[in-house]
């Protein structure tokens, strides 16, 4: 047992479980005498959801993540060149890159059950974004060891510190302060890319949206429209089935009428008619 493999194992597994299982292998190290081993195992944290998902997304698609250390690397060159079309490029890339990533998290936590917040997915973008940055976070986000989101900010300053390392020559010609207008105007031009995509993303969704409110309203004024229709069919079911009812009423009393006159002759024709005492004596 050592504190790799045993960490390992702990961030590998969900994350209501870490706790539990981090406990009891501390308490199996002490047990083994392994005092220190036990305390570090203590020691460990666990993680929060984004990180964990983080963690979980490394493991899972390592290839994802070998493709942000790539990005990085070109980012880095391209500010060390001041590249500034090849910037905008990566800076679009990394844009798409990240919220690719960030989907695919979601799509783990679905299949874990779980649900990513909002505040969740804003930590799940930092944390890849500061991978883009800095070659050392793409390290800790590759070693599914995370306990807390990484910070862009941070990852930044590695960024645009390893950029800033030009070559004597390039440095003698345009002076210390020009090449600082520089990088930061590479770096304005960087997140102005980001800015005018996210812009554009909001404007496809903006559009999509649209069309479903124009949708919705022209099915409510069918459905409209129908409603009307069978209300004045209803209602001239109404008139027609009154009328009919006073037709059958009508005719259902001329026919007791009919009937009773019917009846009545009968009862005539089977009585014969009385005969006088005159006749009688004749007979």
């Amino acid at each position: 047992m050592d504190l790799e493999s045993v960490a390992d194992e702990l961030y590998s597994l969900p994350r209501e479980e870490f706790t539990a299982a981090r406990n009891a292998a501390a308490k199996r190290a002490g047990e083994q005498g392994n005092r220190e081993l036990a305390e570090q195992i203590g020691a460990l944290r666990r993680p929060s959801t984004a990180a964990w998902l983080a963690n979980l997304l490394a493991r899972e698609q390592p290839d994802e993540l070998r493709a942000l250390v790539e990005l990085g690397d070109g980012l880095r060159e391209a500010q060390h060149q001041l590249q500034g079309a090849q910037l905008r490029r990566l800076s679009q890339q990394r844009y798409e890159l990240v919220n690719a990533l960030v989907r695919q998290a979601q799509s783990l936590a679905r299949s874990a059950g779980h649900s990513a917040s909002e505040a969740v997915t804003r930590e799940l973008v930092n944390t890849f974004t500061a991978a883009v940055n800095s070659a050392s976070a793409a390290q800790a986000l590759a070693g599914g060891h995370l306990t807390t989101a990484l910070d862009p900010a941070d990852a930044a300053t590695e960024l645009f510190a390893t950029a800033g390392t030009v070559s004597t020559s390039r440095h003698n010609e345009v002076g210390q302060h020009d090449e600082q207008l520089r990088r930061d105007l590479e770096r304005l031009r960087g997140e102005a890319a980001d800015a005018g995509a996210a812009r554009d993303d909001a404007q496809r969704a903006l559009t999509d949206a649209d069309q479903v409110v124009d949708a919705a309203a022209t099915t409510l004024r069918e459905l409209r429209a129908r409603l009307e229709a069978a209300d004045e069919a209803e209602h001239d079911a109404r008139r027609r089935a009154q009328s009919a009812r006073r037709d059958f009423e009508a005719a259902d009393r001329a026919a007791r009428e009919m009937q009773q006159r019917v009846h009545d002759l009968e009862h005539r024709l089977a009585t014969p008619p009385p005969t006088s005492a005159g006749e009688d004596h004749q007979k």
